[in-house]
């Protein structure tokens, strides 16, 4: 029997699924690691961890299933976006990557936009520039660690890393490189103009390919250290986003994703590099040909509420807070959170917010703070719902995916707060599902993504869908959360 495989670089581990050709998933197995955060505001990984992680997943996720490794005949990637790896001749990192989260390069980003102009940006690269994102990040080692910079062959993105262990091979992707705010994203280059005017360097620019294209194959070496046989195909993989679109189905206009994991997504397909002209949202390439995807980011989604396991709540794990709260009304008693715990992105675009709660009284509880966490989290979504509908962009239904829809409260959460019907996948882990279609598709074990999708994705029958009186008491609270930014906004900077 025949089987592909796919990898998923995460912010807090790596994921190794197996699947057969109709998507049946053999087994996951997830090995975890942490940021390290050396000054506040910081957010670094060592590729090396994530090397280490994806080695000891796949031997797992082999040893686990049972499936020889010789019937394993591709592998897919999938992974964090924006992140700034930097290799040097020899194929070895620099220095730690800069991922995501990161928030130092405010100043750069201020930067970017006085040297470009926040208009021309978005007409070349569909998207606003962000702390995290690796061209911020890119100006700030070039400033504060010119070494680094000058010792820097190329720079690629986290996901490239792994696939750079695997065979050899530097190259990126078009959906990873468009969220880098380098990339030409209506024209599927590099940006010869933003990467010109940022004073930067185009030949540290890896070549740049379609997520299905063949990058190499396993070699010798990652052959030894991960089980996998030598010689087995590799694809160039993508964004865990536009991944986790594909593992969920979400390959059309009309279809909205709605992913909590350590942050939150609003995500769906358009078939146009259409961009929001205040630069609220972002547009990514797709893993599909002549299609796009628009994005609205919320950055502490998932994590607000580990946040809160871990630092308030000691004692009570994620099972035992979604029980409580279940038991409560919408709403949460009046209390109200803002999700900013490491500033955020759509709509606001301000590293400089905060996370508050709002509403406290002698009768909250902590099950009241762990359901307006979990509301938090789905009212930042809405915003990034709102602007969809702005830019005519047509909504038909919901599928949530992501750890938070594991939860049938968060499941119901998204439900009631977004207005919409809302279905699951099947599928376990849908980044690493889509990671495995892509490399079906590379390999033409499916002809297109459009037939993998058909054959092989699957939704649970529950439509869960909107209540409409809990939807009148989220319309109401959905408002006053709106206010609170806007009346702190001025103060975050302060603190």
């Amino acid at each position: 029997m025949s089987y592909l495989m796919g990898v998923d670089l995460g912010t807090s581990g790596v994921k190794a699924m197996i699947i057969d050709y109709e998507g049946n998933a053999e087994t996951v197995s997830h090995v975890e690691y942490g940021i390290d955060i050396p000054f506040e505001g910081y957010a670094e990984q060592r590729p090396e961890a994530w090397w280490k992680a994806a080695v000891s997943a796949i031997k797992s996720v082999l040893e686990k299933s049972g499936v020889q490794a010789r019937d394993i005949k591709g592998v897919g990637l999938s992974g964090q976006m924006h992140g700034a790896v930097l290799i040097n001749k020899n194929l070895d990192p620099v220095r730690p990557a800069i991922i995501w989260c990161d928030r130092r390069s405010k100043a750069q980003v201020d930067e970017i936009n006085d040297k470009i102009g926040r208009e021309r940006l978005g007409r070349l690269a569909l998207n606003p520039v962000a702390t995290g994102f690796q061209t911020a990040s890119m100006l700030w080692i070039k400033e504060r660690e010119p070494s680094s910079f000058s010792a820097a062959y190329k720079v690629i993105l986290p996901k490239d890393y792994i696939r750079l262990k695997l065979t050899g091979t530097l190259g990126t992707d078009i959906t990873d490189a468009s969220g880098t705010l380098a990339f030409d994203t209506a024209s599927l280059k590099w940006s010869d103009e933003i990467i010109g005017t940022l004073g930067l360097d185009m030949e540290k620019y890896p070549p740049c390919n379609a997520p299905q294209d063949p990058a190499g194959e396993v070699t010798r070496e990652a052959a030894s250290e991960t089980g996998l046989m030598k010689g087995t195909p590799v694809v160039y993989g993508g964004g865990d986003q536009p991944m986790q679109a594909v593992g969920n189905g979400i390959i059309s206009p009309g279809v909205v994703s709605s992913t909590i994991g350590t942050g939150g997504q609003i995500f769906t397909p358009v078939d146009k590099p259409l961009y929001d002209k205040e630069l609220r949202t972002h547009t990514f390439c797709s893993a599909l040909p002549g299609v796009w995807s628009i994005m609205g980011a919320s950055l502490s989604a998932g994590l607000s509420l580990r946040w809160l396991r871990d630092n308030i709540l000691s004692g009570l794990d994620f099972k035992g807070m979604d029980a409580g709260a279940e038991k409560l009304s919408p709403g949460s008693g009046g209390l109200l959170f803002l999700p900013y715990l490491i500033g955020e992105r759509t709509p606001h675009m301000d590293p400089y917010a905060k996370g508050v709660f709002f509403g406290l009284t002698l009768e909250t509880t902590r099950f009241h703070m762990a359901r307006a966490v979990m509301e938090g989290a789905v009212y930042a979504l809405r915003d990034s719902l709102g602007i969809f509908s702005s830019l005519g962009v047509q909504i038909k239904n919901v599928i949530a995916s992501g750890g938070g829809a594991k939860s049938r409260l968060w499941v119901k959460m998204q439900a009631d707060i977004l207005g919409r019907e809302v279905r699951t996948s099947k599928a376990a882990e849908q980044a690493c599902m889509g990671a495995a279609i892509t490399a079906g598709v590379g390999l033409s074990v499916y002809p297109s993504f459009e037939s993998a999708c058909g054959r092989l994705i699957k939704y649970d029958d529950e439509i869960i869908y909107p209540d409409e009186e809990n939807m009148k008491i989220y319309d109401h609270y959905y408002n006053v959360y709106k206010s609170l930014y806007v009346k702190n906004k001025d103060l975050f900077r302060t603190v």
